[in-house]
């Protein structure tokens, strides 16, 4: 079969998205289907087209002109969205026409979501739209236009997919015509290579650095712990608009010397941060899927986190604390309770890799492939 992702970000850019979207591509190459990706060409110096991992990567320019442009005296912007859609969206055509995929499977209904629309309108095709998360818990602080987009592209979709059913819960309420053609497809990982790290008295923290990750929570619990004799250190990683503010959060709350900063890491960094780590919260305001959570669970590593979004089904069963969002007081506590049972069993959070091998990254393949040849 030949199948075209098309996504808002690939890589080498990092992150939740690029890690699911790169693994299902390459098993769907390894099944011998002839896979593609298109992808969002951000930031600007990345090639046009490109071999990774085996898999046909090309980029384009998804700019679309907006009036709030305009409003804000971004003159730039909206005259770069006026020259680039039509060049874009004709390059699309063309690729389409070209390449003549079985299937186009929008990961992420972002900026390529409007081309798509037109193209489709243009000569229809069939496409899957998969939801992975700020599509859609973002959608509040869109404009009427980027909800519009959202409702026709899964209105016109030959399949919907989420990766919880608590984002796909979010969905429907947003636009619940395409109820009878959705379903929920969980995010897998390639399960990481047994390797042996000498564990530290560290907590750890990953993810992009933005306030719906909670980790300014996160820090405000690690002060109470502090505050109760705990001898406990942090390391955080990731980048992100809100990385400044966390740093000056830790200078006021006297933790410079407690919390290291680590920045934006490879997968195989993170993975040796988590074997080396005691323990791995993940504070989430929301969290439509929890990647970080699996990755940990697929190391062993017991973890505290928020009862939000998908944390619940991926953490279902696990070792595990839940915690209310945005409550520094019962992370704390949960910090240390969790700390305590480490050191009463040393087996806890070993029995995570059971649960996690139930996400694996066949199992994403299984269920993307009977989505394809379903419609």
């Amino acid at each position: 079969m030949k199948i075209l992702l098309v996504v808002s970000s690939y890589l080498p850019n990092l992150g939740g998205l690029q890690s699911v979207t790169s693994a299902l591509a390459q098993a769907l190459a390894e099944q011998g289907h002839d896979v593609s990706v298109l992808a969002q060409r951000y930031p600007r110096d990345l090639d046009s087209s490109e071999t990774i991992n085996g898999v046909p990567v090309r980029r384009l320019l998804f700019l679309v002109p907006r009036w709030s442009q305009l409003a804000q005296r971004r003159f730039d912007l909206f005259l770069a969205g006026l020259f680039y859609f039509p060049v874009t969206l004709f390059r699309l055509i063309s690729l389409l026409r070209r390449e003549r995929p079985d299937v186009v499977n929008l990961h992420f209904v972002g900026a390529p979501a409007s081309f798509l629309l037109a193209a489709h309108a243009l000569k229809p095709f069939k496409y899957v739209v998969s939801l992975h998360g700020d599509d859609v818990q973002g959608l509040s602080r869109g404009t009427a236009f980027d909800r519009w987009v959202f409702r026709q592209t899964l209105r016109r979709a030959n399949a919907v997919t989420a990766c919880s059913q608590d984002l796909l819960n979010q969905a429907l309420k947003v636009d619940d015509t395409f109820a009878g053609k959705s379903q929920v497809i969980v995010n897998g990982i390639t399960l990481p290579q047994a390797k042996t790290i000498q564990v530290q008295d560290a907590l750890l923290g990953v993810g992009r650095l933005m306030p719906k990750k909670g980790f300014d929570v996160l820090l405000n619990a690690l002060k109470r712990l502090k505050e109760r004799g705990k001898a406990v250190r942090l390391v955080l990683i990731g980048d992100g608009p809100e990385r400044q503010a966390l740093e000056i959060c830790a200078e006021k709350l006297a933790l410079a010397s407690s919390v290291e900063f680590r920045g934006a890491q490879t997968r195989d960094a993170v993975y040796d941060a988590m074997r080396a780590s005691k323990l791995v919260v993940v504070p989430s305001r929301q969290e439509p899927f929890g990647l970080v959570a699996l990755e940990a669970m697929a190391l062993g590593k017991p973890l505290v986190a928020s009862r939000v979004g998908g944390l619940i089904d991926v953490l279902d069963g696990a070792d595990a604390e839940f915690v209310p969002p945005d409550d520094a007081a019962a992370l704390a506590d949960a910090i240390e309770m969790a700390l305590e049972r480490i050191e009463l069993d040393p087996n806890y959070g070993t029995r995570n890799r059971t649960r996690a091998a139930r996400f694996s990254t066949d199992r994403m393949l299984i269920q993307y492939e009977k989505t394809y040849f379903s419609y």
